[in-house]
């Protein structure tokens, strides 16, 4: 009987210390400034802002990820950031951590990322084929303000991606997509979507 409890308090034990280094994720969609979030608007282009805060962030390295997934398979994967492997990001300074992310897609058939770190920022541009309906630029909070980020974990945080038509009324979904059971790599055969984007963060 002993032996039990001491499993017991050694398993909630490490719960809770797993939990400690956990991080929380809050995101904000577009700008507090009205006019420019019209100006936005009118140029395509979405933002969200991406609110990490966790007691063991500080001093941790961080990576940035995009992956492009095409016809149902992964098409490429590049680094947005990645503070080891640049020594002119430095590490997370703080136990919170916000980056800028906006997204574009543009006339030339192109897509743009932009990300807004602290101290830096950067810009990826991929090609896409010219698409007949508008990518959107989601998180994977659904309803709740926030959601567990686990520590030396890759985790996808934002998805662009083109619509979900329903058949039966020609509706086209987006949040049926970024809140549905199927994992975000499973979209383009789940919902027959021809091509999306994935930014994936890992804190190490």
């Amino acid at each position: 009987m002993r032996t039990l409890f001491l499993v017991a308090v050694a398993l909630i034990s490490l719960s809770s210390i797993t939990a400690q280094q956990d991080v929380r994720l809050k995101t904000d969609y577009g700008s507090d400034n009205k006019e420019l979030q019209e100006l936005m608007r009118f140029q395509g282009i979405e933002k969200i802002r991406l609110s990490f805060e966790g007691a063991h962030l500080k001093g941790k390295h961080y990576a940035f990820v995009i992956k492009e997934f095409t016809n149902g398979r992964l098409a490429q994967v590049d680094t947005l950031a990645a503070s080891a492997k640049d020594a002119y990001i430095q590490p997370v300074q703080s136990n919170t951590f916000k980056v800028d992310v906006m997204v574009q897609t543009r006339l030339d058939h192109t897509v743009k990322f932009y990300a807004r770190f602290d101290r830096f920022s950067v810009h990826k541009i991929y090609d896409i084929e010219k698409p007949e309906d508008a990518y959107a630029l989601h998180d994977f909070l659904g309803p709740k303000d926030s959601y567990e980020v686990p520590l030396e974990t890759a985790t996808y945080v934002l998805g662009y991606f083109l619509p979900y038509v329903d058949k039966d009324t020609g509706w086209k979904k987006y949040c049926e997509v970024s809140g549905s059971k199927y994992a975000p790599e499973d979209w383009g055969k789940a919902f027959d979507i021809p091509n999306y984007f994935l930014v994936e963060v890992q804190f190490y």
